[in-house]
């Protein structure tokens, strides 16, 4: 028996939304988009919510938004997804990349503080792997904020705020391998009228009297995430379930994960650092039949050419944090295979 790393939970409801789509002929961004739109609004409780064809689109869409030019500066974590390198990069932004906390898999305030100038004009923060942070502190630093909630909408934080509100921005990934997914595609979520237009202008919707990109996100891939959005909580509820058994098995070796158990965070990964060699790690579990992976194999400093020195918690990271499988249809005899071996390995 293989088990892969990670799958999208598609059903028979997502396959029939997308064939009423596909029946009707319904294959720009219309009614459903819209409508997928609106419920993504009501669960992040943010007002406004763009759907797009990427991450690196809502990205871009973001910092042109946020009136950033070339020259300009966006700090970025390094052990993090490329999408706003990549973004950064098409506008012409310098990135700014900081180092992750050691024993985090986020930077600290204080080590973002440390990189501010007076070029700043935008700071990238994400809930890595669905382990949520509070972004209080890091607003009081006075630069807009992209958050992103990839990894982790649906979360809500202590105060019981949906996930997503704590910046000027959100973005999300709805990749394979998210929480929901449309397929690929993304999207854009704001409280901010004026930066809410400004992106919808950009992102274009067929038509128009201005220069725009095209970012849209088809209805199909919309009908996907009604589907994933209806069933969002019990996704998050599963891979608690997974996580809880994890921890369990974690208690009996030497391995460890970055942080506690919590109700609060989402698991879209479940990262582990294993306590032996790469190639004992590797070895043991493709031996096994079992999928694991390195999370961020190449941390951003990397395609900047920047040496691994200047950024060590990041590049050990993506050397030795692994993912285990965890994703909602994972059976109880998958589970308990992974758990079983997982024990054993000392």
């Amino acid at each position: 028996m293989s088990i892969v790393s990670c799958k999208p939970t598609i059903t028979r409801k997502e396959l029939e939304g997308v064939l009423d789509c596909l029946i009707n002929e319904d294959l720009l961004t219309g009614t459903t988009v819209k409508l997928f739109e609106g419920q993504a609004s009501r669960h992040t409780g943010i007002k406004y919510a763009l759907a797009v064809n990427s991450l690196t689109a809502a990205y871009h869409l973001a910092f042109k938004a946020l009136e950033i030019a070339p020259g300009d500066e966006i700090i970025i974590p390094s052990y993090f997804d490329i999408a706003p390198l990549s973004a950064a990069d098409l506008i012409g932004a310098t990135p700014v990349l900081v180092d992750i906390e050691q024993g985090a898999l986020a930077p600290s305030t204080s080590q973002i503080k440390e990189k501010i100038t007076e070029k700043t004009k935008a700071i990238v923060f994400g809930h890595t792997f669905g382990f949520l942070t509070p972004l209080e502190e890091l607003a009081e630093l006075g630069v807009p904020i992209v958050e992103d909630i990839s990894h982790a909408i649906g979360g809500t934080l202590e105060n019981d705020a949906p996930v997503g509100g704590g910046g000027a921005i959100a973005v999300a990934s709805f990749a394979a391998s998210m929480v929901i997914t449309t397929g690929n595609g993304g999207m854009a979520l704001t409280r901010n009228s004026r930066l809410y237009a400004r992106m919808k202008e950009l992102r274009g919707n067929g038509g128009g009297e201005h220069l725009h990109f095209d970012y849209c996100m088809t209805d199909f891939q919309g009908a996907m995430g009604i589907s994933q959005l209806a069933r969002l909580e019990g996704f998050i509820y599963r891979r608690r379930e997974i996580a809880r058994s994890y921890y369990d098995a974690l208690k009996l070796t030497p391995h460890k994960a970055p942080y506690h158990y919590s109700e609060q965070f989402v698991y879209q990964s479940f990262p582990i650092i294993f306590d032996a060699p790469a190639d004992k790690v590797e070895k043991y579990w493709k031996k096994n039949s079992i999928e694991v992976f390195h999370p961020v194999e190449t941390p951003l400093h990397r395609y900047l050419g920047a040496a691994g020195h200047d950024y060590p918690h990041s590049d050990r990271a993506s050397r030795k944090v692994y993912g285990l499988p965890i994703f909602p249809t994972l059976t109880r005899r998958e589970i308990d295979k992974i758990t079983t071996l997982l024990a054993r390995f000392i």
